[in-house]
């Protein structure tokens, strides 16, 4: 389902906005709707990948053998 919004934008903006979505073979509507999913859908994606990092972070990394003494860490 889709909906009509209205926008208020500047005379100069939409003129230039339009030659746009002209240049991508596309109309001004399907243009605009194009930017907002497009900012919506990356959003979604950043936050999912941000809190997988986080959660990785938290947990930390299993990396095998034995910690290494002070004495190997500054080569005494």
């Amino acid at each position: 389902m889709t909906k009509n919004i209205t926008l208020r934008i500047d005379d100069g903006i939409l003129r230039r906005a339009k030659h746009v979505a002209i240049e991508q073979d596309r109309s001004l509507s399907q243009w605009v709707a194009h930017l907002i999913t497009k900012s919506v859908t990356g959003k979604s994606g950043f936050y999912s990948a941000r809190k997988r990092a986080l959660k990785r972070m938290e947990n930390g990394l299993h990396l095998t053998g034995k910690p290494l003494t002070r004495e190997q860490i500054y080569g005494r």
